[in-house]
Parts: C-alpha cells; sequence; structure tokens
C-alpha cells in the first residue's frame, strides 16, 4: 500500500538517523528510487520532511505541531496506568504511583494485589514526604531546602518506631537512595508494611513522581529484593519513555 511505504520512510528517521538522501532510504527499504521522490514530494509538500541543499531529507516542522496535540492530551496517570497493572501482575503487590504537593505527598493511583491480604492506598490520599519508600523516592531527588523545610514546617513526626526523625539520619538515607537508585521502607509509616520505590523523571531528569510496590511484611521480605527492584525500575523507565 501507498500510505504504508509513506509511513516506513517516517520510521527510519530515528536519535542517531537525523538525515538520509534518496538512495539510502531506496536501499533500507528495498524500494526503487523513482517511488522514494514521489513518497519525499508528498511529505516535503505536508510538511512532514524538510530538504537540505545537499538532497539530504529529515524531519520537518510539522511533528512539533503533532507533538504538542498529543503532550496535551497524555498524562503521567494515563501512561502509567497498564504499566502499574502489569508491574502488580509480576509483582503480585500493590502499586502506588506518587506525586509531591508542597511538603506532602499525593496517591495519584494505585492497582491493588489481588492478594487476599494486601497493603491498599486510595487515590487523592494525602500521605508524609518524609517516610515510606514511596515518599522517600521522591525526596531523595528534590534537594536538601526541601527536607530543610519539612522540619522547620514541623512535618516530621513519629508515625511507628521505624519512623526517621532525625535530620541528619533521614538525610544520610536519602543519600544512599540517590546512589542505590531506589528507596526501601519496613515499617516507617504503617506497621507490618514493607515498600520499594523508585522516582520517574521528566526529560530534563528533575523528578516528578515515584513508582513503588507495597505488601504485607512477611511476605515481601520472603521476596528477591533484587528481582522486585529490577521490576520497578523497568516499569518506571517505560513510563518515562512515554512522558
Amino acid at each position: 500500500m501507498s500510505a504504508e511505504k509513506t509511513l516506513d520512510i517516517l520510521d527510519l528517521f530515528d536519535f542517531d538517523t537525523r538525515a538520509l538522501n534518496v538512495p539510502q532510504i531506496a536501499e533500507k527499504l528495498g524500494q526503487p528510487q523513482s517511488s522514494v521522490y514521489r513518497h519525499l514530494r508528498l511529505l516535503k509538500e505536508k510538511g512532514y520532511v524538510m530538504e537540505a541543499a545537499n538532497g539530504y531529507y529529515s524531519l520537518g516542522y510539522r511533528f512539533l505541531k503533532l507533538a504538542k496535540i498529543v503532550r496535551l492530551d497524555i498524562n503521567i496517570t494515563a501512561i502509567a496506568q497498564p504499566v502499574m497493572r502489569q508491574l502488580t501482575k509480576e509483582t503480585e503487590e500493590t502499586s502506588i504511583l506518587l506525586v509531591r504537593s508542597n511538603l506532602q505527598a499525593v496517591c495519584l493511583e494505585t492497582v491493588s494485589s489481588h492478594q487476599p491480604i494486601k497493603v491498599s492506598s486510595e487515590q487523592g490520599q494525602i500521605v508524609p514526604l518524609q517516610g515510606g519508600a514511596s515518599s522517600k523516592a521522591l525526596l531523595a531527588f528534590l534537594g536538601e531546602e526541601v527536607v530543610e523545610g519539612l522540619f522547620a514546617e514541623g512535618y516530621v513526626r513519629k508515625y511507628t518506631e521505624w519512623t526517621i526523625t532525625d535530620k541528619a539520619a533521614l538525610k544520610a538515607n536519602l543519600a544512599e537512595i540517590r546512589e542505590r537508585g531506589y528507596a526501601f521502607s519496613d515499617g516507617e509509616i504503617d506497621e507490618g508494611v514493607v515498600s520499594y520505590g523508585v522516582p520517574i523523571m521528566d526529560s530534563n531528569q528533575q523528578v516528578i513522581a515515584s513508582l513503588s510496590i507495597a505488601g504485607p511484611q512477611e511476605r515481601m521480605l520472603e521476596k528477591d529484593e533484587g528481582e522486585l527492584v529490577a521490576r520497578l525500575k523497568s516499569a518506571a523507565e517505560t513510563i518515562q519513555r512515554y512522558l
């Protein structure tokens, strides 16, 4: 089909292949050069490709307009939902998407485990920013001024005996999270709950959310930590690719 051949040309361009000439396109697609010329002429007329003086073609500015439309229609929750469902299916534990709200955090999305005994979270639930893997995966990448603000504004308090309330100890824990790339919590906010969390970054490598899995302590601690973290990081990377 003619339309399919035209789309095949566009699929040749990526971050490593920014410009191609007609002979290169014809060779890659196994098409006659005359056919490639016809498709390129149409793409050029519509603004989907640009032709340089040396005869090389690159993607056109029309894609900027289309990308803007797509970005307006897509938000992180919509992107994350299918990834979180798969993560919960693989780990059999609850997955949670969290974002910062001033000096607290809020749950944007959650996919509950189908296990009879499970950890539950609700959309819109406000949670402390100082403890728990979900929150610490955010806090670790927000900067020390946020940590200072938590203590200055009186947000830091004891939830369980495992809650970190010492500023130096919390900063040391956050530094460790940045180094290894994920956060861990064992009963810091809710007793008997173990969780792992990772940050979600935007294209400028600024943290915008966190993704975590949580479950009952006795079940979570029996699982392979390396495997859980690997699945969690893979899920976060998938979300980041579409932001």
